[in-house]
Parts: structure tokens; C-alpha cells; sequence
């Protein structure tokens, strides 16, 4: 994938967060209240600060070497149904990925989505 580092990934994010991903940013210092909020049906998710994500400053990623997971696989996104993976329309370079990388970035991202769910129904 060709990344134009546009950002535009990173308003209105609605990005899952594991606790994986929420213990990385915390050990770089962060309070998860800052960074986090919980949805009502019980997700861990970045929070948006002025329509951008907690992380995103002067049009960069501040974490970005320690983001979560999801952005990593970005644009690769679970359908709605969690079942299949599809490319987010919203990035201007969404067509530049190829078949191999949405298929090895479909399985870790369903892996990372199961581990999730699973978090929340053990919370």
C-alpha cells in the first residue's frame, strides 16, 4: 500500500482499542482517560479530541511507532458483520492495496477483533 500520510484516517475515529494497545500507551505515559473511551455496548476505543484522535498532533501520529493494532492494519477493516474484510473507501490510497496484504491483514485483524470481544466478555 502507498500511504500519503494525509491522516485522514486519524478524524473521527472510531478506532478499537485491545488492552494490549491500552498498556502500550499507558507505559509511554499516557492516562487512559485521556486517550480512551468506552462505548456503550462495552468497546475500548481511541477517543476523539477536536474531531481528531487523542494521538494525532501538528498532523502527525505522536505513537506512531506504538499505535494500536487496528491503525497498523489500516485500511484494512472488518465489514460490519465482522465476518470479511474490506478496504475504507475513506482512504484516498484504499486502491493501492494489494489481494496478498488485505488477506495477511485479514487474519490478524479478525484475530485482534476476537481477542477484543473476548476481553469485554470476561471484563
Amino acid at each position: 500500500m502507498k500511504c500519503s500520510r494525509c491522516g485522514l484516517c486519524c478524524h473521527n475515529t472510531e478506532m478499537l482499542l485491545s488492552s494490549k494497545d491500552i498498556t502500550r500507551l499507558e507505559a509511554l505515559g499516557y492516562d487512559i482517560e485521556d486517550f480512551m473511551v468506552t462505548t456503550p455496548e462495552g468497546f475500548h476505543q481511541l477517543r476523539n479530541t477536536d474531531g481528531k484522535c487523542f494521538f494525532f498532533k501538528d498532523d502527525k501520529c505522536i505513537v506512531y511507532p506504538s499505535r494500536p493494532e487496528g491503525c497498523v492494519f489500516y485500511p484494512v477493516i472488518l465489514n460490519l458483520e465482522g465476518k470479511s474484510c474490506i478496504t475504507d473507501k475513506e482512504c484516498p490510497n484504499y486502491h493501492t492495496v494489494t489481494k496478498r496484504e488485505i488477506k495477511g491483514k485479514c487474519k490478524k485483524l479478525k484475530k485482534l477483533y476476537r481477542e477484543i470481544v473476548k476481553e469485554i466478555k470476561d471484563y
